[in-house]
């Protein structure tokens, strides 16, 4: 998190690197979130919640509008400006940021519980009598095999 945190602010800072207006700034900041919060749901949502989707769908949408956006603005007025793009990719960040804490969250809270939680699921067998293995001290200390031969001299 400390890490976020840091690239957070670095690229925040990148604003007094370049000598862009606020308003333009905003905008692509502004464009950024949208455009990443978007792609980095929808990786979400595919991914079956994977937080490195989830990142990857923020920042490299966001990352990609913004070089889609400059080439454009290179092949029609010959002027390509890093620092929107840079601006833009912030937006993902920050819109990465606000994902991961909001969706991971949930996914803590929820637990592994449910049809694929890998735990061990109990049903109780009213059809044969209930069996339960008695495992000599002296034997080989495996417990499957100890299980086996029980059930085997029952």
């Amino acid at each position: 998190m400390k890490i976020k945190v840091f690239l957070l602010l670095f690229m925040v800072n990148t604003y007094w690197v370049y000598s862009q207006g606020i308003s333009n700034a905003a905008k692509h900041v502004g464009a950024g979130i949208v455009i990443g919060g978007v792609g980095g749901y929808a990786a979400h949502e595919i991914f079956n919640g994977r937080q490195e989707w989830t990142w990857a769908g923020a920042f490299g949408s966001s990352l990609a509008a913004g070089l889609i956006k400059e080439s454009y603005d290179k092949s029609s007025a010959d002027l390509w400006q890093t620092d929107d793009v840079v601006f833009t990719a912030l937006g993902g960040f920050i819109s990465g940021l606000a994902l991961d804490l909001l969706l991971d969250h949930n996914k803590r809270r929820r637990g592994r519980s449910g049809k694929n939680c890998g735990c061990l699921v109990a049903f109780e067998n009213n059809v044969s009598p209930t069996y339960v293995p008695i495992i000599n001290k002296g034997g080989s200390r495996d417990i499957g095999s100890g299980i086996e031969a029980s059930y085997l001299f029952k």
